[in-house]
């Protein structure tokens, strides 16, 4: 990095610090358990190439629709010096969040406007809009991708081969970077003509989109993602051309700010905020054709590009803060600029204007700490300002259940099914929640209601076969556990409990290889090691189970509510070097 960055970096990074400060040691929040917390894949640097070519290694779950290598990298060595622990997750964000507003700094300042680069360098670090991709660590493909994105804008001039790579970099965080190749045409263009454009640089920015663009449609994320389209086409694009004025208000005003905002499908072309949206969008156009006031026709059309990934995917959730971070960038340099001309103008005036203004966002951020201090509390925030808003809800009754609060999670989660009957999740959590306190016939009904709206749910089947275990029906047990892996061959824990019903039923032989395969996909299942030591045991294979209990007692002493099956493991050994001696 260019010495002279270095300032406004460290500046950046200071203030942030105290901005952030109080919320460094949150929680993980929802995407996060299932991304970072619970996903094993991250667990080695091993593992690294294989989040170039499986898809598998996005999630926990088995979510294959994310290409975003370089943030499972970025997650990967977090977990290699900071384990599950969320402050240096967020003290990488808070990095990431300090070098975007640098380099905004070194876009502008290299033109010679240094005020406008330090007025646009604080105004991106302080909105509060982007509280929320540093507080929730799984947005952070946002911040590397935004990174990546303006380093390529920053080098392309002096340096066009390390542009490209940047280029690359970002495609491989997030696919918003897919539209850089026109922003910085655009940008050519208004500034030099149409000339520039047939130099080796855009080439090697076409062939880099061409891969990438293969590398998805070969391996179905595209396709996949597309498959499971929540709504139209013609929907979607006049949601999401309503939603440019949606996030055009959110950053002039950004108080009612929420992890969901409450936000309705538009169900025609003819909706005011539609019509709206494409008189903006028109007179984008005539400001870009025209070419007047080119750093405003550039930051307008930079806000509506950032944002056409997301607008032209269908995706559940209809807007959202962290969608923002980027396509903000371009509305902070429009209304920096209007400053400047104030200051030019008004002189000191304009200066006291500048320094309010960012000390009101400054405490509008500050703000939303608390609501980041639990799941509960970030989701009770969004239900009190979308309360018909289903998946918030629901969100809250899964906090509530974690917390054991069981009467506010069932109220929540009926409430849930009140306003979208046909929400498969919210039965799916009611009926767990039915299941913990024993209420198994309630369960079960449940369970079989979210098979009725998605029959693809291996968990409900995994659930109805513990149920089945648990009445004694070790043959339904079975079939249900059978098509869990059916649906899901690496749902590890359906091949330990697929074993337990077998061994139950007299069939030991036939329940060695699922506890076998069990410990296979996760070695450290000190449960399932547990179990396969019992069966070779009753098999008469001693020298192997004797490995197995040992690995089994290793595993389950770890863990403090595991400690009497480690102790029946540490007998058994006892009782097998017996055996062996007198062998």
């Amino acid at each position: 990095m260019n010495r002279a960055l270095f300032a406004p970096l460290a500046l950046f990074v200071l203030v942030g610090l105290g901005l952030f400060a109080p919320a460094l040691d949150y929680p993980f929040h929802y995407d996060d358990r299932h991304s970072i917390e619970h996903n094993k894949h991250l667990r080695s640097l091993g593992n690294i190439p294989a989040f170039f070519t499986d898809p598998g290694t996005f999630s926990s779950e088995r979510v294959g629709t994310m290409f975003r290598p370089l943030l499972l990298v970025s997650y990967a060595l977090n977990y290699a010096l900071h384990e599950t622990r969320p402050t240096g997750y967020r003290l990488v964000n808070l990095l990431l969040h300090a070098l975007c507003a640098t380099l905004l700094f070194a876009l502008v300042a290299r033109s010679g406007h240094h005020r406008e680069a330090w007025a646009l360098g604080w105004l991106f670090l302080l909105h509060p809009l982007h509280r929320e991709p540093v507080h929730y660590i799984s947005s952070r493909s946002d911040l590397l991708v935004s990174f990546f994105y303006l380093l390529a804008v920053v080098l392309f001039t002096a340096r066009p081969g390390a542009g490209l790579a940047a280029y690359a970099a970002g495609l491989l965080s997030k696919s918003v970077a897919i539209t850089l190749p026109v922003a910085l045409g655009l940008w050519i263009w208004l500034r030099e003509g149409a000339a520039r454009l047939r130099n080796r640089f855009f080439a090697g920015l076409l062939l880099l989109s061409g891969l990438y663009l293969a590398t998805i449609l070969a391996n179905r994320f595209l396709t996949s993602s597309l498959a499971k389209a929540p709504r139209p086409f013609d929907l979607q694009l006049w949601t999401q051309c309503k939603a440019l004025v949606y996030y055009l208000w959110l950053f002039c005003m950004p108080r009612a700010l929420s992890v969901e905002h409450p936000f309705a499908v538009a169900q025609s072309p003819f909706d005011p905020a539609v019509v709206l949206s494409g008189l903006l969008l028109a007179s984008l156009g005539w400001l870009v054709y025209v070419g007047r006031r080119r750093v405003e026709a550039l930051a307008c059309a930079f806000f509506v590009l950032a944002l056409a990934p997301a607008s032209l995917m269908p995706l559940n959730i209809l807007v959202s803060e962290r969608r923002m971070y980027l396509a903000s960038a371009g509305l902070a340099a429009i209304a920096v600029w209007a400053w400047g001309r104030m200051v030019r103008r008004r002189g000191r005036a304009g200066w006291v204007v500048g320094v309010a203004l960012c000390g009101v966002l400054a405490l509008l951020g500050w703000q939303r700490h608390p609501v980041w201090s639990s799941d509960i509390a970030l989701w009770e925030d969004a239900v009190a300002k979308g309360p018909e808003m289903f998946r918030a809800r629901a969100n809250l009754g899964l906090a509530y259940a974690k917390e054991q609060r069981w009467r506010e999670a069932i109220a929540q989660l009926e409430k849930v099914l009140q306003i979208k009957p046909d929400y498969a999740d919210a039965w799916v959590e009611l009926g767990n929640i039915r299941h913990e306190l024993g209420a198994l016939d309630r369960a079960e009904a449940d369970y079989r209601r979210a098979l009725e709206f998605n029959p693809a749910l291996e968990g409900v089947y995994y659930n109805l076969g513990n149920i089945a275990m648990h009445r004694g029906n070790l043959v339904a047990a079975s079939e249900f556990y059978r098509e869990t892996l059916k649906r899901n061959p690496e749902f590890t824990n359906a091949y330990n409990n697929l074993g337990q019903a077998l061994e139950k039923a007299g069939e030991i032989e036939r329940a060695l290889p699922h506890y076998q395969e069990a410990v296979n996909q996760d070695p450290d299942f000190g449960g399932a090691w547990y179990n396969l030591a019992g069966v070779r045991e009753k098999l008469g294979q001693i020298p192997a189970a004797i490995a197995a209990y040992e690995r089994a007692q290793n595993l389950l002493s770890r863990e403090p509510e595991f400690q009497a099956y480690a102790d029946q493991a540490r007998r058994a050994l006892e009782r097998l070097g017996g055996l062996d001696q007198q062998n």
